[in-house]
Protein backbone atom coordinates (compact mmCIF):
# COMPACT_ATOMS: atom_id res chain seq x y z
CA UNK A 1 0.00 0.00 0.00
CA UNK A 2 1.45 3.27 -1.59
CA UNK A 3 1.13 6.58 0.46
CA UNK A 4 2.10 9.79 -0.89
CA UNK A 5 3.63 12.73 1.05
CA UNK A 6 3.17 16.47 -1.05
CA UNK A 7 5.04 19.14 0.18
CA UNK A 8 3.09 22.50 0.62
CA UNK A 9 5.34 24.13 -2.47
CA UNK A 10 3.73 22.00 -4.59
CA UNK A 11 0.37 23.50 -4.65
CA UNK A 12 0.73 26.58 -6.70
CA UNK A 13 1.01 26.65 -10.32
CA UNK A 14 4.74 26.47 -10.72
CA UNK A 15 4.58 22.75 -9.89
CA UNK A 16 1.34 21.95 -11.73
CA UNK A 17 2.18 20.97 -14.65
CA UNK A 18 4.76 18.20 -13.35
CA UNK A 19 2.57 16.99 -10.30
CA UNK A 20 0.43 16.09 -13.26
CA UNK A 21 2.35 14.05 -15.01
CA UNK A 22 3.58 12.03 -12.17
CA UNK A 23 0.17 11.28 -11.13
CA UNK A 24 -0.78 10.05 -14.30
CA UNK A 25 2.43 7.98 -14.80
CA UNK A 26 1.35 6.67 -11.00
CA UNK A 27 -1.76 5.65 -12.18
CA UNK A 28 -0.79 3.92 -15.28
CA UNK A 29 1.67 2.33 -13.69
CA UNK A 30 -0.62 0.61 -11.06
CA UNK A 31 0.98 2.28 -7.99
CA UNK A 32 -1.14 5.27 -7.21
CA UNK A 33 -2.20 5.94 -3.55
CA UNK A 34 -3.58 8.05 -0.88
CA UNK A 35 -2.66 11.59 -0.89
CA UNK A 36 -1.51 13.43 2.49
CA UNK A 37 -0.03 17.10 2.54
CA UNK A 38 2.48 18.77 4.31
CA UNK A 39 0.63 22.47 5.68
CA UNK A 40 1.67 25.06 8.61
CA UNK A 41 -0.67 22.69 10.67
CA UNK A 42 0.08 19.37 9.89
CA UNK A 43 3.62 17.52 10.47
CA UNK A 44 4.99 14.58 8.64
CA UNK A 45 5.32 12.63 12.43
CA UNK A 46 1.68 12.66 12.97
CA UNK A 47 1.14 11.91 9.40
CA UNK A 48 3.34 8.93 9.67
CA UNK A 49 1.87 7.46 12.48
CA UNK A 50 -1.80 7.70 11.23
CA UNK A 51 -1.13 6.09 8.16
CA UNK A 52 1.52 2.97 9.28
CA UNK A 53 -1.70 2.66 11.98
CA UNK A 54 -3.97 1.99 8.62
CA UNK A 55 -1.44 -0.45 7.02
CA UNK A 56 1.12 2.01 4.54
CA UNK A 57 4.24 0.17 4.20
CA UNK A 58 5.47 2.34 1.24
CA UNK A 59 5.84 5.98 2.05
CA UNK A 60 6.50 8.21 -0.53
CA UNK A 61 8.17 11.67 -0.19
CA UNK A 62 7.16 14.07 -3.34
CA UNK A 63 9.38 17.12 -2.91
CA UNK A 64 12.84 18.37 -2.50
CA UNK A 65 15.95 17.47 0.25
CA UNK A 66 13.72 19.93 2.47
CA UNK A 67 11.21 17.45 2.08
CA UNK A 68 12.52 14.39 2.68
CA UNK A 69 14.25 16.09 5.26
CA UNK A 70 10.95 16.52 7.42
CA UNK A 71 9.92 13.06 6.53
CA UNK A 72 13.11 11.01 8.16
CA UNK A 73 12.56 13.54 10.88
CA UNK A 74 9.38 12.41 11.24
CA UNK A 75 9.99 8.74 11.04
CA UNK A 76 10.40 7.84 14.74
CA UNK A 77 10.01 3.99 14.81
CA UNK A 78 7.95 3.33 12.10
CA UNK A 79 8.74 0.40 10.31
CA UNK A 80 8.03 1.32 6.39
CA UNK A 81 9.80 1.32 3.06
CA UNK A 82 10.33 4.94 1.53
CA UNK A 83 10.42 6.30 -2.12
CA UNK A 84 11.47 9.44 -3.48
CA UNK A 85 9.96 11.22 -6.43
CA UNK A 86 11.86 14.58 -6.55
CA UNK A 87 10.41 17.73 -7.86
CA UNK A 88 11.37 21.39 -7.23
CA UNK A 89 15.00 21.89 -5.81
CA UNK A 90 17.58 20.97 -4.37
CA UNK A 91 16.94 17.07 -5.06
CA UNK A 92 20.64 16.28 -4.22
CA UNK A 93 19.83 13.52 -1.97
CA UNK A 94 17.43 11.84 -4.54
CA UNK A 95 20.32 12.31 -7.04
CA UNK A 96 22.62 10.05 -4.81
CA UNK A 97 20.10 7.55 -4.26
CA UNK A 98 19.64 7.77 -8.25
CA UNK A 99 16.09 8.71 -8.85
CA UNK A 100 15.70 11.01 -11.77
CA UNK A 101 13.81 13.99 -11.31
CA UNK A 102 10.09 14.09 -12.03
CA UNK A 103 7.69 11.62 -13.82
CA UNK A 104 10.74 9.50 -14.77
CA UNK A 105 11.00 8.58 -11.21
CA UNK A 106 7.92 6.98 -11.27
CA UNK A 107 9.86 3.88 -12.95
CA UNK A 108 12.20 3.48 -10.30
CA UNK A 109 9.42 3.46 -7.43
CA UNK A 110 7.55 0.85 -9.73
CA UNK A 111 10.44 -1.21 -9.84
CA UNK A 112 10.84 -1.35 -5.94
CA UNK A 113 14.75 -1.96 -5.65
CA UNK A 114 15.47 -1.31 -2.09
CA UNK A 115 18.65 -1.16 -0.20
CA UNK A 116 18.80 -1.05 4.01
CA UNK A 117 20.66 2.19 5.15
CA UNK A 118 21.67 3.62 7.97
CA UNK A 119 20.29 6.92 9.83
CA UNK A 120 21.91 9.40 11.16
CA UNK A 121 20.62 10.73 14.98
CA UNK A 122 21.62 13.98 15.85
CA UNK A 123 20.35 14.92 19.56
CA UNK A 124 17.38 12.51 19.24
CA UNK A 125 16.25 13.55 15.50
CA UNK A 126 16.71 11.42 12.08
CA UNK A 127 18.69 12.87 9.40
CA UNK A 128 19.69 10.86 6.07
CA UNK A 129 22.75 12.87 4.26
CA UNK A 130 24.40 15.25 6.64
CA UNK A 131 24.82 17.16 9.49
CA UNK A 132 26.72 20.98 8.85
CA UNK A 133 27.95 23.44 11.43
CA UNK A 134 28.91 26.12 8.70
CA UNK A 135 31.29 27.82 11.11
CA UNK A 136 32.76 27.97 15.01
CA UNK A 137 35.05 27.57 17.51
CA UNK A 138 34.20 24.15 18.49
CA UNK A 139 35.84 20.84 20.40
CA UNK A 140 34.70 17.39 18.84
CA UNK A 141 35.20 14.11 20.57
CA UNK A 142 34.76 10.82 19.22
CA UNK A 143 34.07 7.42 20.82
CA UNK A 144 36.85 8.37 22.97
CA UNK A 145 39.53 7.77 20.87
CA UNK A 146 40.55 11.65 19.89
CA UNK A 147 39.61 15.23 20.57
CA UNK A 148 39.83 17.72 17.95
CA UNK A 149 39.17 21.33 18.65
CA UNK A 150 39.44 24.24 16.08
CA UNK A 151 41.16 27.35 16.49
CA UNK A 152 39.63 29.52 14.06
CA UNK A 153 35.73 29.85 13.29
CA UNK A 154 36.41 29.90 9.13
CA UNK A 155 35.78 26.18 8.50
CA UNK A 156 32.67 24.23 8.24
CA UNK A 157 32.32 20.43 9.68
CA UNK A 158 30.44 18.12 8.14
CA UNK A 159 29.16 14.63 9.36
CA UNK A 160 28.01 12.59 6.59
CA UNK A 161 25.95 9.39 6.49
CA UNK A 162 25.20 9.46 2.95
CA UNK A 163 27.77 12.22 1.52
CA UNK A 164 25.10 13.52 -1.25
CA UNK A 165 26.20 14.96 -4.52
CA UNK A 166 25.96 18.40 -2.53
CA UNK A 167 28.98 17.95 -1.68
CA UNK A 168 30.92 17.13 -5.44
CA UNK A 169 31.18 21.12 -5.72
CA UNK A 170 33.79 21.27 -3.36
CA UNK A 171 37.61 21.94 -3.78
CA UNK A 172 38.68 19.18 -1.51
CA UNK A 173 38.92 16.08 -3.32
CA UNK A 174 37.88 14.00 0.34
CA UNK A 175 34.65 15.34 0.21
CA UNK A 176 33.29 14.37 -3.59
CA UNK A 177 34.29 10.59 -2.36
CA UNK A 178 31.25 8.98 -2.51
CA UNK A 179 30.10 7.92 1.82
CA UNK A 180 28.73 4.73 2.30
CA UNK A 181 25.16 4.51 4.18
CA UNK A 182 25.22 1.07 4.78
CA UNK A 183 29.07 0.22 6.69
CA UNK A 184 27.72 0.99 10.38
CA UNK A 185 29.76 4.51 10.47
CA UNK A 186 29.89 8.44 10.01
CA UNK A 187 32.41 9.96 8.22
CA UNK A 188 33.32 13.40 9.79
CA UNK A 189 35.03 15.75 7.44
CA UNK A 190 36.41 19.30 8.23
CA UNK A 191 36.67 21.63 5.46
CA UNK A 192 38.50 24.91 5.95
CA UNK A 193 37.68 28.39 4.43
CA UNK A 194 40.51 29.78 4.59
CA UNK A 195 44.71 29.19 3.26
CA UNK A 196 45.34 29.04 6.46
CA UNK A 197 44.24 25.52 7.02
CA UNK A 198 47.06 23.20 8.33
CA UNK A 199 48.07 25.39 11.38
CA UNK A 200 44.20 25.53 12.87
CA UNK A 201 44.20 22.04 14.24
CA UNK A 202 44.89 19.49 16.95
CA UNK A 203 44.35 16.03 16.38
CA UNK A 204 44.06 13.56 13.28
CA UNK A 205 44.95 15.19 9.54
CA UNK A 206 41.97 17.40 8.79
CA UNK A 207 42.46 16.31 5.36
CA UNK A 208 40.90 12.96 5.79
CA UNK A 209 37.48 11.69 6.41
CA UNK A 210 37.12 10.33 9.89
CA UNK A 211 34.54 7.09 10.07
CA UNK A 212 32.55 7.77 13.70
CA UNK A 213 29.99 5.82 15.20
CA UNK A 214 29.21 8.76 17.43
CA UNK A 215 30.53 12.39 18.58
CA UNK A 216 29.91 15.06 21.00
CA UNK A 217 30.45 18.78 19.71
CA UNK A 218 30.78 21.48 22.36
CA UNK A 219 30.73 25.02 21.72
CA UNK A 220 30.99 27.99 24.49
CA UNK A 221 28.20 29.62 22.15
CA UNK A 222 25.52 28.65 20.33
CA UNK A 223 26.20 27.29 17.07
CA UNK A 224 23.64 27.35 13.91
CA UNK A 225 23.42 22.87 13.00
CA UNK A 226 21.98 22.21 9.76
CA UNK A 227 20.96 18.66 9.52
CA UNK A 228 19.41 17.94 5.86
CA UNK A 229 18.70 21.53 5.61
CA UNK A 230 16.96 21.55 9.03
CA UNK A 231 18.46 24.57 11.40
CA UNK A 232 18.59 24.47 14.60
CA UNK A 233 20.98 26.18 17.35
CA UNK A 234 22.77 24.34 20.09
CA UNK A 235 26.07 24.44 22.28
CA UNK A 236 26.31 20.49 22.65
CA UNK A 237 25.59 18.66 19.84
CA UNK A 238 25.13 14.46 20.29
CA UNK A 239 25.39 12.60 16.79
CA UNK A 240 25.20 8.62 16.12
CA UNK A 241 24.62 6.37 13.56
CA UNK A 242 21.48 4.49 13.58
CA UNK A 243 22.36 1.00 11.41
CA UNK A 244 19.69 -0.02 8.92
CA UNK A 245 17.33 1.84 10.40
CA UNK A 246 15.43 2.48 6.91
CA UNK A 247 14.60 0.68 3.32
CA UNK A 248 14.71 3.11 0.63
CA UNK A 249 13.67 2.36 -3.01
CA UNK A 250 16.71 3.68 -4.79
CA UNK A 251 17.92 3.41 -8.46
CA UNK A 252 20.53 2.00 -10.41
CA UNK A 253 23.20 5.18 -10.59
CA UNK A 254 22.65 5.43 -6.58
CA UNK A 255 26.04 6.47 -5.51
CA UNK A 256 26.31 3.68 -3.00
CA UNK A 257 25.89 -0.15 -3.04
CA UNK A 258 26.81 -0.55 -7.23
CA UNK A 259 24.77 -2.98 -9.33
CA UNK A 260 27.01 -5.73 -10.16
Amino acid sequence: MYFYIYDSFLSGGKHERELAQVENRLTDLGISGKIGRLTAFTNARGIIRDETRRGTTTLVVVGNDETVSKVIGGLGDEKITLGIIPLGAPTYIAESLGIPYGVEACEVLSKRVTQKVDLGRVNGNYFLSDVRIPQGRVTIESDGKFRVTSLIQDSEIIVSNLRSLQMASSDFEVSQQPGDPQDGMLDALIIPKTSGFFGFLRGPQASSVIPVRRLNIVSENPIPILADGRLFTHNTVDIEVVPEKLKVITGRERCFAPVV
